[in-house]
């Protein structure tokens, strides 16, 4: 028998001091620790499995004060939504004499904002925008559904609708950061976020930073930071938006958005419930004949809600607060090998609850924002949780004047884990900041320079430092043409997971990398043609990458010496727009050269070789055409051959091809949206994660209708 931990096979006799503490923490860190069950004898591993967990939806005690708490929450989400019109309706009438002074000074108001987006101190990098219409169209989505149909980035996923983790150049998930608004997503116990958690329904825009990004973004954002935007839109009147969506295996989402929009507040609430049974049919390579059977134990059901209130208060600027919840319900898919094995089967429940307020505002030259924010963060499974409660703060502020720009900012946060198998106060403390200049010279030269230093009650950070260039060069004949490089240090402080799990404090080296890479972006037009692409190469050393490897009875996470991913990015988009039709084509590729250089010892077989489950070559591809209220699309999708943790196992690549239709009307002086979507059209069977199902052909259909 074996097991796999973090990406780490575990031999027989190597169980984790903290598995051995609960025999049911089985089931509870298959899903919360990646823990996953890999081997060539697949009966042997489900003799081994004794905990017996059907899903139960009738909860226990805490069960029902979660559910009083999300009553709580729906009712205050009520109450705003019926306040806030009501305060700011008898405001306007008390003021009906000054309403024209109050209209101009909403435009005032409205342009005293804090500092932009730390991108602009990026120029070097290549960040990829995605704007609220093209989040729009896959509302009922994930956002590890969006990335994989719109990045050619890799998604580790164990099965449809379970843990999805984010690969950027290779690197691993604890290395990328999730990002709202400020706020990290990722679990500090885990070092990472699970992307099929993040709903993509509340979320207006996003950006996605490709490459090291801690100086902007803080420790963690080795390999790349996506950043998920809401906020104020400042649009008069009331306005919103009904979401249904229903398809196969079972699913069904619904989602609701309603703003309200004053002179001087501004209310957006938004609710919404997914479901999906994911009993589709698989061939179970486990087993002589390859027989087709139907998945079990695979459902998942979550809801959430976001509520966002924002109020300009004068000279002072613009005051937001924020609340988000989100509750998940979600049976663990077995492996192919255990899927007829009902008393191997699990389930998990998740809660995320985050909380934040800022104030912000600017004058002619300076900007500034202070923020708070709070985050909880719980997994259950059976009678065990880990949890963990964080305060953040952040003030930032920039200085603007002509063609320069210098931005600095102080941060602090305590992250308080409630973690039975700790057996120690692992509490922690950080503090930091950082300072950026740019400058653009001419319209021709961009350049940044900047650091960021962290400090943490567990061990303090090396210097974060970012060094950025982009030069335009003149051309002619409406191309445009630009050179970029960049360099910088990253860094991540080990999760909590890392250093106390299992009662042990361990002692871990904080993840550093230095990053280089270039580039060159090029773009024309001409008539109802337009056309861009870009290139990129880069090279990062990655130094004491954390490992969990066998030390004795038990397993430890390990400093491996140096990994160096080093490869290719490139994309490019043609289209072609006339008053009655559009038709664009976009694709982009990735090619991924990631291995150990220096391993933890000499005879290490992996030496050398791609590491487990990162494909060299990946790809995506899509055609769109937009013929008056209709659309269309056709897309595809290539992940390459990767190895499992046994460097001689290979698991096929494999291509998918998506394609989908949509109808844009309007009823009564309002838009709706009608969408029908093939996926996996050619019922391609593949694994993502070997011996977990990926789906064959399914379909979607989704209403959408905004007022």
């Amino acid at each position: 028998m074996a097991f796999q931990l973090q990406g780490i096979p575990c031999n027989p006799g190597t169980v984790p001091a903290a598995v051995k503490l609960s025999p049911s923490f089985w089931g509870f860190l298959q899903s919360a620790t990646a823990i996953r069950w890999e081997g060539e004898d697949a009966k042997a591993e489900s003799e081994d499995l004794q905990e017996q967990n059907i899903f139960n939806r009738t909860f226990g005690k805490k069960r029902a004060m979660k559910n009083y708490f999300s009553l709580f929450v729906f009712i205050s989400v009520v109450a705003v939504q019926t306040i806030v019109p009501a305060v700011s309706l008898f405001a306007q009438q008390r003021d009906s004499s000054k309403a024209n002074r109050l209209d101009s000074v909403t435009v005032t108001a409205f342009k005293k904002q804090g500092p932009a987006d730390l991108k602009r101190f990026s120029p070097g990098t290549n960040i990829i925008t995605y704007s609220g219409e093209s989040i729009k169209r896959m509302q009922s989505a994930t956002l590890a559904d969006f990335i994989k149909a719109e990045n050619a980035a890799y998604i580790k996923e164990y099965g449809r609708g379970m843990n999805a983790f984010l690969s950027i150049r290779g690197t691993s998930s604890s290395h990328t950061t999730i990002d709202w608004n400020g706020q990290n997503m990722s679990l500090p116990t885990m070092g990472q976020a699970d992307l099929s958690h993040i709903p993509l329904y509340f979320f207006d825009a996003m950006d996605i930073h490709i490459g090291g990004g801690s100086a902007l973004y803080g420790d963690g954002s080795i390999g790349g930071t996506v950043k998920l935007k809401t906020g104020a839109k400042w649009v008069k009147g009331h306005s919103g938006d009904i979401s249904l969506s229903a398809g196969s295996f079972g699913s069904l989402f619904t989602g609701a958005t309603y703003r309200y929009s004053g002179n001087k507040v501004e209310s957006r609430s938004s609710v919404l419930f997914n479901r999906a049974l994911n009993n589709y049919t698989f061939e179970n390579n486990t087993k002589p004949g390859k027989p087709v059977e139907r998945l079990n134990n695979s459902a998942i059901s979550n809801w959430g809600v976001i509520q966002e209130l924002h109020a300009k208060a004068g000279v002072l600027g613009t005051f937001s607060a924020s609340a988000m919840y989100l509750d998940f319900s979600r049976e663990i898919q077995p492996s192919v090998s255990l899927n007829d094995r009902p008393e191997t089967h699990n389930s998990i429940f998740d809660n995320n609850l985050k909380i934040s307020a800022s104030l912000e505002g600017s004058s002619s030259s300076l900007s500034w924002r202070a923020s708070s924010s709070y985050a909880y963060d719980m997994e259950r499974y059976r009678e065990d949780t880990i949890s963990a409660n964080r305060i953040m703060v952040n003030a930032d502020a920039e200085y603007r004047k002509s063609h320069f720009s210098l931005r600095g900012g102080v941060n602090g946060e305590l992250i308080k884990p409630e973690v039975k198998s700790y057996l120690t106060d692992a509490t922690e403390k950080r503090a930091g900041g950082y300072l950026m200049a740019k400058t653009d010279g001419a319209g021709i030269i961009s350049a940044s320079i900047g650091a960021r230093y962290l400090y943490s009650s567990s061990g303090k950070l090396p210097l974060m430092p970012l060094v950025n260039v982009r030069v335009k060069i003149p051309v002619s004949g409406g191309h445009t043409l630009s050179v970029r490089g960049s360099w910088s240090g990253n860094a991540k402080i080990p999760s909590l997971n890392d250093r106390y799990w299992g009662g042990d404090y361990v002692y871990l080296k904080s993840e550093k990398s230095r990053s280089t890479e270039a580039g060159i972006n090029w773009g024309w037009y001409e008539g109802a043609w337009s056309a861009s692409a870009f290139v990129t190469g880069y090279r990062s050393v990655v130094k004491d990458w954390i490992r969990w490897l066998p030390a004795g009875e038990v397993w430890r996470p390990r400093n491996i010496p140096e990994v160096l991913s080093r490869g290719v990015e490139a994309g490019a988009e043609a289209t072609y727009s006339s008053s009655s039709i559009k038709l664009s084509l976009n694709g982009s590729y990735a090619f991924t050269d990631i291995r150990t250089v220096t391993p933890l010892w000499a005879e290490d077989p992996a030496k050398g070789e791609q590491l487990a489950y990162q494909p060299k070559h990946s790809w995506r591809s899509t055609l769109r055409a937009d013929y008056g209220d209709f659309s269309g699309h056709v897309a595809l999708s290539h992940t390459g051959k990767r190895s499992t943790l046994d460097i001689y196992d290979i698991l096929p690549a494999y291509t998918l091809t998506d394609a989908g239709v949509s109808y844009r009307g309007i009823y009564r002086e309002n838009e709706f949206l009608l969408g029908f979507t093939l996926k996996n059209i050619f019922n391609v069977s593949y694994q993502n994660v070997k011996f977990y199902a990926m789906p064959g052909f399914n379909w979607l259909i989704n209403i959408q209708y905004r007022f």
